[in-house]
């Protein structure tokens, strides 16, 4: 009698440890959300890393002894809506609004 007791209990802890093994607070199932989740990061650490590269590939355009004239006339052009006198101006409908 005592060893089916003894096999019962010993079932029953296996039995909570592999329930929280698998469906525990950080069981195998937290551990896969977790790593898809580290993914996610890793991707969006990865485009905030490109977009501090191309700001410092800008700044590096822009500083003073160094300065690229044509991203300035560019930036001109697209910040400040400079053209030169002679250029002719065509204004397109915009075709993104909704309908």
């Amino acid at each position: 009698m005592t060893s089916r007791l003894e096999a019962l209990g010993l079932c029953l802890v296996i039995l909570y440890f592999a329930y929280h093994a698998f469906a525990g607070e950080k069981g195998l199932g937290r551990w896969t959300d977790a790593q898809i989740e580290l993914q996610d990061r890793k991707a969006e650490l990865a485009q905030i890393n490109s977009e501090i590269e191309h700001l410092r590939s800008d700044i590096r355009r822009l500083t003073p002894g160094s300065v690229d004239p044509d991203y300035v006339e560019a930036l001109a052009r697209q910040k400040l809506a400079f053209v030169y006198p002679d250029e002719v101006v065509l204004l397109a409908s915009d075709t993104t609004s909704a309908k």
